[in-house]
């Protein structure tokens, strides 16, 4: 196997961590509030990643004039993307929630053009007009339950607010590695989120998982599906062009997918299918043809 086709498979294993983060995030959340999963993934994330982080030397040449930066990175990225990520999944379900969420580089590229002026190809526009297509099958016709349609807009917020979070990364990226902008900005998301999961501890008779199986999916989507998969992702972006590697960001719903109807039971309509092929073939074309916004987007974007 050559150096690229490791790459290859480094990135898919990490994306299928990904899509596997949301079925162990809505197992988790079934006897868990939702906020205390937030602060228990990103703190144990922070705990895992900061140390790293220090130790490259990353941190220490963080200048005071790009702390506010730093700050909203955290605050949109993590406190209140994977928020209303996981509030949409605990409402839709791990299935729809990672494919909602999938539409990230679709969202990246319109504001790249708006924000960064980016020049946008009309095949762009037509990879962004299929995907965006797509999602408006998948609200408009959600699987049985009574929140879904709720879950999924909350998931289509998550997924504007990761779109801005990388925007805002962007300039981050350009002076520092992903792995000081990714640490500092889950410590952020997680001191931002802190209180809000404190009120929510209070308030539950059921604050914290309460068996050792709850505790291994505490560690998958904070040790494994941080740490573990960001070191897989950024290594193989060290050895596959971004047009190229990003498109096995999509490995992340499929298996998202597939595992919330194995695993959970989870029910899909006939048009989140089609709506999520559609999406699927819409995020594969922007991403191809995104190249530094792929980039950026793929070596922060951890589920």
């Amino acid at each position: 196997m050559n150096t690229t086709a490791k790459g290859l498979v480094a990135l898919g294993i990490a994306s299928a961590i990904w899509g596997g983060m949301y079925v162990a995030s809505d197992a988790l959340m079934r006897t868990v509030p939702p906020l205390v999963v937030l602060e228990l993934r990103e703190g144990i994330s922070a705990v895992i990643l900061l140390p790293l982080a220090l130790k490259e030397g990353g941190i220490l040449r963080i200048k005071r004039s790009e702390f506010p930066g730093f700050v909203a990175a955290g605050a949109i990225g993590f406190a209140g993307s994977v928020g209303f990520q996981f509030y949409g999944t605990d409402l839709a379900g791990a299935a729809l929630g990672s494919l909602v969420t999938a539409s990230s580089p679709v969202l990246i590229a319109v504001l790249g053009a708006l924000v960064l002026k980016e020049e946008v190809p009309i095949r762009r526009w037509v990879s962004i007009a299929i995907a965006l297509a797509g999602m408006t099958i998948v609200v408009g016709t959600p699987a049985p339950g009574k929140n879904v349609r709720s879950g999924v807009l909350l998931l289509l917020v998550a997924a504007l607010a990761w779109s801005i979070y990388t925007i805002v990364s962007t300039k981050l990226l350009e002076r520092h590695s992903a792995l000081t902008v990714v640490s500092v900005a889950c410590s952020v998301g997680a001191l931002t989120s802190l209180p809000f999961a404190a009120v929510s501890f209070a308030n539950s008779s059921h604050p914290l998982p309460l068996t050792v199986f709850g505790w291994m999916e505490v560690g998958y989507i904070s040790a494994v599906g941080m740490a573990f998969a960001f070191f897989l992702w950024i290594w193989g972006f060290k050895h596959v062009e971004a047009s190229r590697g990003g498109v096995m960001l999509l490995v992340q719903p499929l298996v998202g997918v597939l595992l919330g109807v194995l695993i959970l039971g989870e029910r899909i309509s006939s048009g989140t299918v089609i709506g999520g092929t559609l999406v699927c073939i819409g995020v594969t074309f922007a991403i191809i043809s995104t190249k530094k916004l792929a980039l950026s987007s793929t070596e922060t974007h951890l589920g």
